[in-house]
Formats: structure tokens, sequence, C-alpha cells
């Protein structure tokens, strides 16, 4: 078959037509607060999200999960761009392998912000990494891009606005192919194209597979309560003799517990640390100092971290229920402040616990 110069020319110009990029972010679900076990990937045309009092998808519970979106950012013109997250809890972005945000710990509905300077129409690769403890999760990523001629017109919010589906690829479109131009002389004659080499292919050898194991299905976390467990709750407690406490006071929460090597709560911490809730509300002006105390089980550095997360876990849990987050400061102690002696079980989990002082 013969193709002269036009055919060929034509057939680059409908080569070069733009290949439509899929939009959306790749987003890898984990069981755990640090990516442990795989749960799901699916593809999320933006990061805005807020699972109240729901599961962000099968296989995972609402508390104790974390997530990593991965893919490219468009920019759209050039200069500065800020980047803004409002989360709970956990949050660190990267655009362009350059941490642009980054609070790696128990947040309660807090503003972050951080900027880059971006090129227009280049792609980046974008990463965000996110984790949800205790309660619902909830996280908005936010930009401000730099000012255009138009931005007066369409102003954005001091806070940014939040990125639109359009500007997230799961990878970058292929560069355009630009074809070379061709004299008109040279389409009044034909070219004769030489045919291409018969090529055998390769012989292929008979192998025998190994069987390979089936992967495990994720372990479900059981939920922790429900709306309607939160009201049976309080009313339950309300009809309960109030905890006595007076300020100056230091008070040990003793059902406030956690489970060995771990920051998560026991399920009967929630009567306590209710009661201690309809206190606090009572003396408005009280401020409280949480300390984390550990066992004795593992190295004393990891266990003085574990002890602060768990004053933080305690603080967290005030704060959504509505005590102010200035009311409140966490210490973590380690091991050093036993209550038990570390010889069984039942006496390791006594030194699993915080304190809570008035002032």
């Amino acid at each position: 078959m013969r193709l002269t110069v036009l055919h060929r020319y034509l057939l680059l110009v409908l080569l070069a037509q733009p290949v439509r990029a899929q939009t959306g972010l790749i987003g890898d679900y984990y069981v755990g607060t640090n990516f442990e076990q795989k749960a799901f990937s699916r593809i999320d045309p933006a990061i805005s999200f807020n699972w109240d009092r729901r599961s962000p998808g099968k296989g995972l519970s609402r508390s104790y999960y974390s997530i990593r979106w991965r893919g490219k950012l468009r920019a759209p013109t050039t200069g500065v761009y800020e980047f803004y997250a409002k989360v709970n809890d956990g949050i660190r972005v990267w655009v362009g392998n350059k941490l642009v945000l980054e609070s790696w710990k128990l947040n309660a509905y807090k503003h972050y912000t951080g900027s880059i300077v971006l090129e227009a129409e280049h792609y980046y690769d974008l990463r965000v990494d996110y984790f949800n403890a205790i309660e619902w999760g909830e996280i908005d990523l936010y930009w401000k891009p730099p000012p255009t001629p138009n931005s007066a017109l369409n102003p954005f919010s001091e806070s940014g606005e939040p990125i639109a589906a359009d500007y997230f690829f799961q990878q970058a479109p292929p560069s355009k192919m630009v074809p070379k131009p061709i004299s008109p002389a040279a389409t009044k004659r034909s070219v004769r194209l030489p045919l291409p080499k018969r090529v055998h292919p390769p012989k292929l050898k008979t192998v025998k597979l190994k069987s390979i194991p089936t992967p495990e299905t994720p372990k479900r976390l059981p939920d922790q309560e429900t709306v309607a467990a939160d009201t049976i709750l309080i009313r339950r407690v309300a009809a309960e003799p109030p905890l006595a406490i007076s300020s100056g006071a230091t008070l040990i929460l003793r059902t406030v517990q956690f489970e060995q090597s771990s920051y998560v709560l026991l399920a009967e911490a929630s009567t306590e640390l209710t009661k201690l809730i309809q206190v606090l509300k009572v003396n408005p002006h009280w401020h409280i100092h949480i300390t984390g105390h550990t066992d004795n089980v593992g190295d004393a550095r990891l266990n003085l971290a574990l002890s602060e997360q768990r004053a933080k876990v305690v603080a967290t849990y005030l704060i959504r229920r509505g005590i102010l987050d200035e009311r409140i400061t966490t210490e973590g102690f380690g091991s050093t402040q036993p209550l038990g002696d570390n010889t069984t079980e039942g006496e390791r989990s006594k030194n699993r616990r915080v304190a809570i002082t008035i002032r």
C-alpha cells in the first residue's frame, strides 16, 4: 500500500491530537494510623471529606485509619501558590517532592498553611498523607493560586478555595507531537515506503507456575460509639453520682485505660470521661493538666512518647465534646510513675492510665 507524503502528514496530525488524561487522585486506604494494613484503593476526584460518625469505606472503622493520595497537580498559572488544609487529625502534603504542609499528630479541626512556586501548565507530583485516630475524620485541601487579570472579578477567599477535580490527574497527559512542516512541492510526488522485515517470534517455553496464596481479607475494626450510644451514655451518666473533684486536686481516672503498647482507649473509659466533661462545663474557669503513663514493657523512650500520645488522646476526646483546647495542657511521664509493681498484667494495666490536675 502506497502512502503519499500528504497522507503521512495527515497521519501525524491525527496522532498529535491531545490524549485526555484521567482526572482524580489514587487513594489507598489503610487500617491503622500509620498505613499498617491496606483495605482498598479507589479514585477520588478531590480531597474534601467529612466522615461524620461513619467509616470511609469497606473494611475500615470510623476510627484508626490512614489514607495516602497520589497523582499529579496541574498549575494553571505561574507564581506562588498557597495551600491550606483543615484536618482532623494528621496531614502531610508534598508538591513536586517538596513538603509543603506537615502536622503529623492529633489535631482537632485545625487549619495549616504552606506555599510553593509553580509554573503554568506544568504537572507536579502530588502526595497527601492523612490519618485519623479516635472517632470520625475530616480533611479538606484548599489552595490560593497567584492573582491573574481576572482575579478582581472572582477573588479568592482568605483561606483559599477547594482544589477542583480539573486540576487533579492520575498521571500527566503525554506531550503533544508537533509535525514538521512539509513543502507544497513534496506533496506532488509519491513515496514508496520499504516493507518491514518479517520477524519470527521466539519459541516459548512451558513453565509450571506455583500456586499463589490468596491474600487475607483485612480485618474490620470494631466500630466505636455511635450517635445513639452517645445519647444513651449521657442519660445513664446523668443518673449517676458526679465526680468528686475540686480546684487544685489531682484525679486518677481509674477506668480510663489503654490497650498494651497502644494509645487506643478501652471501651469502659467513656463513662468516667463523660462525667469529667460535665464537671468541666459546670466550671468553665477551670484549666486541666492531663498526664499520661505507661507500664514498663518495652523501650523507655518509646514508652515516654506513648504516654504523651495517651494524654493527647484524652485531650482530643474532651475537645471534640465541647471543652476548649486552651483550657487543656498535656504531658507524658512514660513508666516513671507506676501505680502497680508491673509483675502481672493486672498490675501493669493500672499503670496504663491518665491523671487530671485541676488548675
